[in-house]
């Protein structure tokens, strides 16, 4: 019987992950990570009431030091910067397919799993089924592990689908409400939480100007830390609608531009990481999604080594912010992932 670790956070998807692994055959233990100390008991205990509700072994991994250390001192560096961080990616990254991997080799597992919604077939990532839900956006690290040793078992049903095996299975998170999108940042404020980490000692959380793209005075803002590329909201009445176009952290300065303005045609990819069948070069196209929420738009690559490659949108895309991630995919298999930089 083949073993297999799987990530439990106490939420309904990782809990149904679980169940449904246990059904399909394999030996199954659970493990959660504590992350914050004791803010989060009650979601070590969820995992903990759900391992316990279908009988499998539930281990913990201290990773407190390991997240502050490698996502939030990450997500506070990007500000810092005037990007704009992806910390989803940083942490499926380092700790749920790094520290994660390691605790499932040293439990003698063959497999770790978790409760993303997205697909491993054949050594490819591909897109969920829920277009609602698909995750593949944010995983492409995985490419950085041992892909072969990752099971997905919710990448093939939507969320409706998954509630409702919760509820037949009668687990005790079956009517758990969604987590938030930054799960250190439990109020949403993440304005307030910059300012607790320091990061309002110096220009980030004081007024600055706004300037156009030719650099006339338009007003003022309020911090740089407010804003992120293709952001209306927060800038004021500027006598019509603008964008934030760039932020320039030296300066204290975030430059505003009509909504035309926000397009380019030429970004950047960093720290590259690609699939073991991607082998990517100048002339390859791709559909290259810039944002979790975004269209991916048709481009090609126009140079490119082992970390870092150009890409060339057919047409224009709009609000493409450092600090995000851009993932290429080939029709709903992703090829290879990186961290987006203005193209110079």
């Amino acid at each position: 019987m083949k073993k297999v670790l799987a990530a439990m956070s106490g939420g309904v998807d990782s809990s149904v992950a679980a169940a449904l692994l246990k059904e399909q055959g394999f030996e199954v233990s659970g493990v959660t990570m504590r992350l914050f100390g004791d803010r989060e008991n009650s979601a070590v205990s969820d995992a903990k009431i759900v391992a316990d509700a279908l009988s499998i072994p539930h281990h913990t991994v201290d990773a407190v030091d390991l997240f502050e250390r490698e996502v939030i001192s990450y997500f506070l560096s990007e500000y810092r910067s005037g990007r704009t961080p992806n910390p989803c990616v940083k942490c499926n990254h380092r700790l749920k397919f790094g520290l994660l991997m390691e605790k499932a080799v040293s439990l003698g597992c063959d497999f770790l799993a978790t409760g993303h919604y997205a697909i491993i077939e054949d050594g490819d990532l591909r897109r969920g089924v829920d277009p609602q839900k698909d995750q593949s956006y944010f995983l492409y690290p995985i490419f950085a592990s041992e892909i072969n040793k990752i099971l997905f078992p919710l990448g093939g049903l939507t969320k409706d689908n998954v509630r409702e095996i919760a509820k037949k299975l009668d687990l005790p998170v079956a009517s758990k409400k969604e987590s938030q999108d930054i799960c250190f940042i439990p109020s949403g404020d993440y304005l307030q939480f910059l300012k607790s980490r320091g990061i309002g000692v110096d220009h980030h959380v004081t007024a600055g100007n706004i300037v156009d793209i030719n650099g006339k005075i338009l007003g003022k803002h309020t911090g740089v830390c407010n804003f992120t590329v293709g952001q209306r909201k927060g800038l004021g009445a500027l006598g019509k609608r603008m964008y934030v176009k760039q932020i320039i952290v030296d300066t204290n300065t975030v430059v505003a531009a009509d909504e035309d303005q926000l397009e380019t045609s030429i970004i950047t990819v960093k720290n590259l990481l690609c699939s073991t069948k991607a082998e990517l070069k100048s002339g390859d196209r791709f559909h290259v999604q810039i944002r979790y929420r975004s269209k991916p738009s048709p481009a090609s690559i126009i140079n490119c080594d082992s970390e870092t490659l150009t890409l060339q949108f057919d047409e224009p895309v709009k609000a493409a912010a450092p600090g995000q991630s851009a993932v290429l995919y080939d029709g709903d298999v992703a090829a290879a992932g990186g961290v987006i930089f203005p193209h110079l």
